[in-house]
């Protein structure tokens, strides 16, 4: 009864975050925070990759220490899903084989400028123009030990087999298409309700969750508002006050921000020709046309 028995497995970028909140707000359910402890791949993949990861048993178990009357006690760790290999074989060793696994997906086109943005904004090693970290995105997780597995832009996207693998492994898998999670949002959660047989509920959407489609301004400003320094631990002296100190940084937020431009559309079409076979394979596998994606 420590251990999860719902697993929001992935893919990064695809409304995870949303979900596991909404989740949390049923009465059956308990999500964990952090939210990504990712425990199951964190000693396999490098134990500097993932910030604040859980790397043992215990911890991991206290996560949820909180939910024992609760049916369900869930965490959302998204890089399960690119790596199975690992994700598998722990959850075999660690959980129930009654687990139940959520997979959600977005149009991987989509997921991969999305994903360049979140790390560019929040990781102090993602410099590099969109078209470079692609070229570059393999070559570098693989020689840098804590370069972060979101930067994995173009194999974070590579579904079919991820997605082959957890529904091979286990009976009770459920996918959620972003696309329908964002147009018609009450049913596919009713449809998840469904799926952990429990009581459907209205949802409070008001808070917004990882909300994108911004960008520093310049890295200068970045390093600043994401670097620990000595102003900051000043102000946290001098403003005790956590509302307060929120203002303050939502009003340099706003000032040292701009929205992000839409991404080339030659880089785009290039992403269309590398996903289109791998999207093709997977809309058979889900018995869903999902080619629109890459056409």
């Amino acid at each position: 009864m420590a251990l999860p028995n719902l697993l929001i497995v992935g893919a990064a970028k695809s409304g995870t975050t949303s979900l596991h909140n909404y989740l949390n707000q049923h009465p059956s359910v308990f999500m964990c925070s952090p939210k990504e402890p990712h425990f199951l791949i964190n000693k396999e993949i490098g134990e500097q990759r993932i910030p604040k990861g859980v790397l043992n048993i215990e911890d991991y178990k206290a996560l949820f220490k909180e939910a024992s009357n609760k049916m369900y006690r869930g965490e959302s760790s998204v890089m399960y899903l690119s790596f199975p290999e690992f994700a598998i074989k722990n959850i075999n060793k660690y959980l129930s084989k009654d687990v139940k696994i959520i997979i959600m997906l977005r149009n991987p086109v989509e997921r991969a400028y999305s994903g360049y943005q979140h790390v560019k904004r929040y990781n102090l090693m993602e410099s590099l123009s969109f078209e470079k970290a692609l070229d570059q995105s393999e070559n570098r997780y693989h020689n840098i030990s804590n370069m972060t597995p979101a930067s994995r832009y173009l194999e974070l996207g590579m579904y079919f087999e991820q997605v082959k693998k957890f529904i091979k492994e286990f009976d009770n898998v459920h996918v959620i298409i972003y696309d329908d999670y964002k147009n018609d949002f009450s049913s596919e959660m009713d449809n998840v309700f469904k799926f952990l047989n429990v009581a459907v509920l209205k949802v409070n959407t008001e808070k917004k969750h990882m909300v994108g489609g911004w960008k520093w301004k310049n890295e200068r400003i970045k390093y600043f508002m994401m670097k620990k320094n000595s102003f900051k631990i000043v102000l946290k002296f001098l403003l005790p006050f956590k509302s307060l100190r929120k203002i303050i940084r939502e009003n340099l937020h706003k000032r040292n921000t701009n929205k992000i431009e839409k991404v080339n559309l030659e880089t785009e079409k290039w992403l269309k020709d590398y996903y289109k076979v791998d999207v093709e394979k997977l809309s058979l596998l889900l018995d869903k046309d999902l080619n629109d994606w890459t056409r």
